[in-house]
């Protein structure tokens, strides 16, 4: 766990969210990383930090809501291959494969954002798939 989320202090391994078990998901807010099955991704910092499976950093008020949003779409982008999505965390996983771990908390919107701060703290910028959105 910490080779894949070196800068994450999380006590969950990664699930595939195609085998995801709906159930095991909370109905509560929180926030949710997206990491590729095999597809390490260069960071500015890459060289001295290595590169990371990671894509996206999101949050939701309900994790089991927005996880099932997730496995429909990169499922039916892996299915229709030839249509392109708006979203790229939905391109990145289905070309890439998706992971992902959750945290539940209280108040996800600052959660998700220490997340990204931590994560370009130490690779030197945001996951790819989370746009350049302004985010601290």
């Amino acid at each position: 766990m910490s080779k894949l989320l070196p800068w994450l202090k999380v006590k969950m391994a990664p699930v595939n969210i195609e085998t995801l078990d709906e159930g095991h998901i909370p109905e509560k807010p929180g926030v949710y990383v997206m990491l590729s099955d095999h597809t390490e991704y260069l960071y500015p910092w890459s060289n001295s930090n290595g590169s990371s499976r990671v894509y996206y950093i999101g949050r939701s008020t309900n994790l089991r809501t927005r996880l099932k949003t997730h496995k429909k779409y990169c499922s039916q982008r892996i299915s229709d291959r030839d249509r392109s999505y708006y979203w790229p965390f939905y391109e990145y996983a289905a070309h890439h494969g998706c992971n992902v771990v959750w945290i539940t908390s209280m108040n996800p919107k600052d959660t998700e954002n220490e997340l990204l701060v931590a994560f370009a703290n130490y690779y030197g910028a945001k996951p790819v798939a989370n746009g350049q959105s302004r985010w601290q």
